[in-house]
């Protein structure tokens, strides 16, 4: 039986595991795209996932991004975005963008660990991902301009899904066939956010 209530204590124990990395990524990589990137030069950017108890559960944050001219529009995805030069470090980065899209300040939250980073090739992007683990839930404020709603996910919920495949329409009118996924809130997450949701599915349930 899942949890549905984990201590940050808890959590914070089985982050200090070796991460699965590309083993936990592998099955989220289109056939089309894996090992494409190894001559590319990539950008960094950084996620925080914002984990927090409410009501004898724990949630954790995802956003669905605004309709845009672009290649992550209307995708379900971590609050986050590219690292600035003024940035003192890539947890700042998820920091500072959390606070830029919904209003998470920067200085909340306690971080637990980074998980393993993943490669956004069609975007040239390194994506790193931080944990952090807030003791309330936090208030948010939605950045319209970046963000069109959020997602509040049940963490017990999300570790007893399984993944499926779908066809993914994407910017262009592009259609990508039988795509990995998994299926929150009737929102289908797919690409980088899936990779990094399976990463700590298989932490936190091993």
């Amino acid at each position: 039986m899942i949890k549905k209530e984990w201590s940050k204590e808890e959590i914070f124990t089985l982050l200090q595991k070796v991460k699965p990395g590309i083993n936990a990524q592998l099955v989220f990589y289109p056939e089309r795209e894996f090992g494409n990137y190894t001559n590319i030069e990539l950008r960094k950017a950084a996620v925080g996932i914002h984990l927090y108890n409410k009501g004898q559960s724990t949630y954790f944050i995802l956003i669905e991004r605004s309709k845009y001219d672009g290649f992550h529009s209307q995708q379900i995805a971590f609050p986050g975005g590219k690292f600035d030069e003024d940035d003192r470090e890539l947890e700042y980065t998820a920091r500072r963008e959390s606070q830029e899209e919904i209003g998470i300040p920067v200085n909340s939250g306690e971080l637990l660990t980074e998980l393993s980073a993943v490669v956004v090739s069609v975007s040239k992007f390194i994506v790193s991902p931080f944990v952090f683990f807030h003791e309330k839930e936090p208030e948010i404020l939605i950045n319209y301009r970046e963000v069109a709603t959020i997602l509040k996910v049940k963490l017990s919920d999300f570790l007893e899904k399984d993944h499926s495949y779908r066809d993914i329409k994407i910017s262009g009118n592009m259609n990508l066939k039988n795509i990995p996924c998994y299926e929150i809130q009737e929102k289908i997450v797919w690409g980088a956010t899936a990779l990094i949701l399976n990463e700590l599915k298989i932490i936190l349930k091993d």
